[in-house]
């Protein structure tokens, strides 16, 4: 990894072990010694220190009196209030970006779908999985609410971590997921924001469900 301004060094630090959390390379339950870490990158623990309370900020870090710094579970709970909430943002999302969509804004929003579509269609779990995050972070910069966006973006780091292990459970049957996204778009080129909300909504149970399930299988692997 290769470091910037020394301002920079803890979203800098924080943004690689968000990386190793999201792909699993670290897993839920694993301790994070803030030594190893600064000697692996050749930085001072100051910092390492720093990124692991962004960490915590984005829920992908818990701090433990006895062992400091784990990587955060899979909780039901908070899996539940993960997508109920991510529920009402993007429908928020959805209402604040129909009445003021245009045709160049579809013109930015066909292209991902497209690609997307091709990714399923060739089982391309990584192209597919960049894809749907691509795509809200368009409607974002479309919407141009920066509280709204400060607001999601601050829950991705859980939502990637979720949708990284889920989805590549299905990675033969992508275009499961990708239905929510087709319909969703369909129903919000004709201004049926009913059906749009529909969509979000049978894609973010979908999305729990998948979620809760991994958090069974986790919680009976470390049972044993």
């Amino acid at each position: 990894m290769t470091f910037k301004k020394a301002s920079q060094l803890r979203d800098q630090i924080a943004q690689y072990l968000c990386e190793k959390i999201v792909h699993l390379e670290l897993k839920p339950g694993e301790r994070i010694y803030e030594e190893k870490v600064a000697q692996q990158l050749g930085v001072s623990r100051s910092p390492v220190r720093e990124a692991l309370h962004i960490l915590n900020k984005q829920f992908l870090v818990e701090f433990s009196p006895r062992r400091g710094a784990v990587v955060a579970g899979f909780s039901i709970k908070f899996i539940e209030n993960l997508y109920d909430v991510l529920a009402s943002l993007y429908t928020l999302l959805a209402r604040k970006g129909l009445p003021n969509a245009t045709h160049d804004d579809f013109d930015k929003v066909y292209p991902i779908i497209k690609s997307m579509e091709e990714c399923a269609d060739k089982s391309d779990f990584e192209g597919y999985y960049e894809g749907m995050f691509n795509f809200t972070l368009v409607c974002m910069k479309i919407v141009n609410n920066s509280i709204l966006e400060e607001i999601i973006l601050n829950l991705w780091p859980s939502k990637r971590r979720m949708e990284y292990a889920t989805l590549y459970k299905r990675k033969d049957r992508l275009r499961d997921n990708l239905v929510f996204f087709l319909s969703g778009v369909e129903y919000f080129s004709q201004g049926r924001f009913d059906m749009v909300e529909k969509a979000i909504h049978n894609y973010i149970e979908q999305e729990k469900n998948n979620a809760i399930l991994l958090a069974h299988e986790y919680d009976q692997e470390s049972s044993k």
